[in-house]
């Protein structure tokens, strides 16, 4: 096997169409430019259609697709929506290639590439703008290269409908040249390891490895406090002009704090297992240690359920503040699925009609259905300030939340410091509330964008733009504010005088981003004449590329699916952690392989090496890691009872087993829960890397398993006092199964059950191991 197609399999015989990302992005003018090529092979016998789904910064313009096959370089072309994917099947069921992009929902991206020939190689070249944001003196650049797995039914189509592996490993590489006065500007990679060369002309960032996994967020912090942070960029835009200003407020005198009326949602989903629900927690105590006397709180914690501190405000006195940090000590990754507009709609009864309440919501984001609760944020009166935790946040809704409700959001990987965001949202949320706000523009302005501005932020980036039908405006932009208390503040930035460079097209990028922007606010008729006017593309059209093929060299048969799987996101329920260590991030859940340097290397010629596994473990627990490792397979709901029992482990839970079989419950579902919590607890640290990744998908089912356990627990109990009621008796005297109401309702007594034989077993495998090292003379850690 050669070293490319090496690339194009799994560690479990995927076939994996995509076999290279290469990203370079250029810093400069307060632009960022960036170029994404992605490769794609086909190394079967047959002619296939490659589809990934990708995501993109939620503010990347795309400016331009081209394509490089069959010795051919295609450039692309924008298209009505409906028209481009007829074209395309045209295309595919004549036997030519053809490449579509379409914008599946905000920041995320679907490549469909048709008939890839057998052996055929297709590099796609993609590039995209991106207006900075800054925060104070420091600006985020950020790439997300994966998408995590989400909550609910997906509501794109099958084919598009991004699906998570294990086993895939898809890389990237990634350089950055920075132009101008961020030159000097202090660079901070939280998520990658990079190497940072500086010339007189630029500095230049790159991955320290030629390739790094695509399991994690790219995110390269800035920090410039001698930056223009403040400017206006012009742009051609056909006979006339487009500008763009992005302005930084600073309200000087207007530092009063108010007391808030706070409502704090925690995602305590399974999701969150891992890196997550740690950031969640370093939130979580930095919030309360910023609140006030004068302050009012709560906490709701949820995933399926919801569970909450109190069901209205409290006082933030000492009691309240100690009861709030005994709450959110005892949070945790276990509530199941991320059932977030519940925990919203249970926040807002709680803020109830009171003025100038908030919400502070710390969640990775991954549901599917977000838009919909966005939608019901926006109507509910309240701003809402997000902080998107993770490796792989989906900062569409996240981001898409905070701006509906008037709020904002900070995204923080594991990495990165948590208390500074915190406490930036506190600022944001004690200060003085914008009652008006407009920006000014010279006489003759017309696509004024937005039509309305939202929240503003002392040194957070506000951002209006305007055409006009001149190649110069003159004048200034005028940002003014007007707060509710009535203090006024304006902000002036000079429109340069001398006009914009001409564009080829006579369409500048500075045009472009401005009608992006525009898109977001116009209906069908105008939004599809816009985007095809600045060849954009979103909910009205495509980027189309057909390459015609000679007769004889067509493809004869309708293509195979290939769908490109995501490399699971690092630390994603648990996988895992990337808040230790960036240079071997996912060393304990996958193998990495230099494929440039073995150039007749093959996966399945290689034998494991045998562990040494300690001598201290008893033998039941040794036999039960030597049959995993023997088969990491089995680690499922159908092979965890034999395990048990070949191990000689299931001896310990006979009882609990018995009284699982007892209350009429599959014993091999209690039995998986079992071996979960044994291979995730006090043998976690001897699992192979193999194994670690077999465990995960039992571990989220043994979750499941419990969560319904608890549920039939809680109600069956509710229900079983409910029927000693005597209305109730004779209600359901012809029909009630007492017995099997009560089987329910000790579904409670079996949990108890299940922790104290964990615990027993726990215990026992330490008294063991210390009696061992007393014996030999040495210590257990």
């Amino acid at each position: 096997m050669n070293k490319l197609a090496s690339a194009l399999t799994g560690l479990e015989g995927e076939r994996v169409a995509l076999c290279d990302v290469a990203v370079s992005a250029v810093l400069q003018d307060l632009l960022a430019e960036v170029t994404v090529s992605q490769t794609y092979r086909n190394d079967e016998r047959t002619n296939i259609e490659a589809v990934y789904t990708f995501p993109l910064p939620l503010d990347a313009v795309l400016l331009d697709l081209e394509v490089d096959i069959g010795g051919r370089v295609l450039k692309g072309v924008v298209v009505e929506k409906k028209a481009a994917e007829e074209k395309y099947e045209d295309a595919v069921e004549a036997g030519d290639a053809a490449v579509m992009l379409e914008a599946i929902e905000p920041g995320l991206y679907t490549m469909n590439v048709g008939n890839l020939l057998p052996h055929e190689t297709a590099k796609i070249t993609l590039s995209y703008a991106n207006l900075y944001r800054w925060a104070g003196d420091r600006l985020r650049f950020f790439l997300p290269t994966t998408i995590a797995p989400r909550f609910g039914e997906s509501p794109h189509q099958p084919h598009q409908a991004p699906e998570a592996s294990l086993t895939v490993e898809n890389q990237f590489s990634l350089r950055v040249e920075v132009f101008g006065a961020l030159r000097d500007a202090q660079f901070v990679c939280p998520s990658h390891t990079v190497e940072l060369v500086k010339s007189p002309e630029k500095a230049v960032l790159s991955l320290q490895q030629p390739k790094a996994v695509m399991d994690r967020d790219f995110i390269l912090n800035v920090k410039a406090p001698q930056a223009t942070r403040s400017f206006v960029l012009c742009g051609q835009d056909g006979e006339g002009m487009t500008t763009i200003a992005s302005f930084q407020p600073f309200f000087p005198g207007l530092q009063q704090p108010r007391p808030l009326s706070l409502a704090i949602v925690i995602d305590c989903s399974g999701s969150m297992q891992g890196d997550s629900m740690e950031q969640a927690k370093q939130a979580l105590d930095g919030i309360l240690e910023s609140l006030q006397p004068r302050d009012r709180v709560t906490l709701i914690a949820f995933g399926n359920s919801t569970n909450a501190l109190s069901s209205h405000l409290l006082p933030c006195n000492k009691t309240h503040l100690t009861k709030a940090r005994r709450f959110a000590k005892s949070l945790d990754a276990n509530m199941g699925g991320t059932e977030i507009g519940n925990a919203l709609r249970q926040a807002y009864a709680a803020l109830g009609r009171t003025e100038a309440a908030d919400l502070f919501l710390v969640t990775d984001g991954e549901i599917s259905d977000w838009e919909s609760v966005v939608d019901e944020a926006t109507k509910s009166g309240h701003r809402i300030f997000t902080v998107g935790v993770g490796s792989a946040v989906s900062e569409a809704f996240v981001r898409g939340l905070a701006a509906g409700t008037g709020g904002e959001c900070e995204l923080v990987s594991p990495r990165e410091g948590m208390a500074d965001r915190v406490v930036r949202h506190f600022e944001r949320m004690r200060s003085p509330r914008a009652k008006r706000v407009a920006v000014r523009w010279p006489n003759g302005a017309a696509n004024i964008t937005p039509s309305r501005i939202g929240a503003v932020f002392e040194g957070d980036t506000v951002v209006a733009s305007a055409s006009f039908d001149r190649p110069q405006a003159g004048g200034s932009a005028v940002l003014e504010v007007e707060t509710d208390k009535g203090e006024i503040v304006r902000q002036e930035l000079a429109i340069p005088a001398s006009p914009p460079a001409s564009s080829p097209d006579g369409l500048s990028t500075v045009a472009r981003v401005a009608a992006a922007a525009r898109l977001k606010e116009a209906d069908d008729g105008i939004g599809l004449q816009t985007a095809l006017r600045y060849r954009l593309i979103g909910p009205w059209t495509n980027w189309l590329v057909v390459a015609p093929r000679a007769e004889d060299e067509k493809a004869l048969d309708i293509p195979a699916l290939r769908k490109v799987p995501q490399t699971l996101a690092a630390g994603w329920g648990g996988t895992g952690t990337v808040s230790l260590s960036v240079a071997s991030p996912r060393i304990h859940f996958c193998r990495s392989v230099d494929f440039a340097a073995m150039e007749h290397f093959d996966l399945f010629e290689i034998e494991p090496a045998r562990r040494a596994l300690p001598l201290d473990l008893p033998e039941p627990y040794r036999r039960m890691l030597e049959l995993v490792d023997a088969d990491a397979s089995r680690l499922d709901i159908a092979g965890a009872l034999d395990l048990l029992t070949q191990s000689g482990l299931a001896a310990e839970f006979d009882d609990l087993l018995r009284h699982a079989a007892d209350l009429g419950l599959g014993v091999d579902v209690v039995a998986a829960i079992v071996l979960a919590r044994l291979l995730g607890g006090p043998l976690g640290e001897f699992l192979s890397g193999d194994a670690q990744v077999a465990l995960a998908p039992l571990h989220e089912r043994a979750r499941e398993a419990t969560d319904a356990l608890r549920e039939m627990a809680r109600h069956g109990t509710a229900l079983a006092r409910l029927t000693q009621e005597p209305v109730a008796r004779e209600v359901l005297r012809q029909r009630f199964d007492g017995e099997a109401l009560e089987r329910f309702a000790r579904m409670r007594e079996l949990l108890d059950h299940l922790d104290d034989a964990l615990r027993r077993s726990g215990e026992r495998l330490q008294h063991e191991r210390a009696r061992h090292a007393h014996r030999e003379g040495g210590a257990i850690a």
